[in-house]
């Protein structure tokens, strides 16, 4: 059963289910672990899967397909991937993601014809920089 580590726990910890069978992932591969449930995610909200910080520290396991959508009703599987150097298991009753139950703004969609059409006469200090621009410090 999906839980809350704490009361202030902004996630909802996800587990491998008791019937799943232990695997290994060896660096650089990865899973789609079944999480033994589905979840009916509110109109406007998507489920988000996030990285735990221990799991991540740890076991170098990080979650990749990370959006659970409104509207999708089949059980939900976690893509875990091991960016780590060692080989990691994953066995029944781990906590494997936790989830956010995030607010969803379904903005329209418009192509623009030109950056001038685009942003006009937006001007921004930060402009086009990115990857660090801003700085490190």
């Amino acid at each position: 059963m999906p839980v809350r580590g704490t009361e202030g726990s902004a996630g909802i910890d996800l587990f491998v289910p008791n019937d799943q069978e232990s695997i290994v992932l060896n660096p650089g591969e990865s899973a789609f672990i079944p999480a033994g449930i589905k979840a009916r995610v509110p109109h406007g909200y998507a489920l988000v899967a996030m990285n735990k910080s221990g799991i991540a520290a740890k076991k170098s396991l990080m979650v990749g397909a990370c959006v659970i959508d409104e509207d999708y009703t089949g059980e939900i599987h976690i893509d875990l991937k091991n960016v780590g150097t060692e080989s990691q298991g994953i066995n029944p009753g781990d906590k494997i993601t936790q989830v956010l139950c995030l607010p969803v703004n379904y903005v329209t969609v418009e192509e623009a014809s030109s950056e001038d059409e685009m942003f006009g006469d937006l001007v921004t200090e930060r402009g086009a920089g990115g990857f660090g621009s801003t700085g490190t410090k």
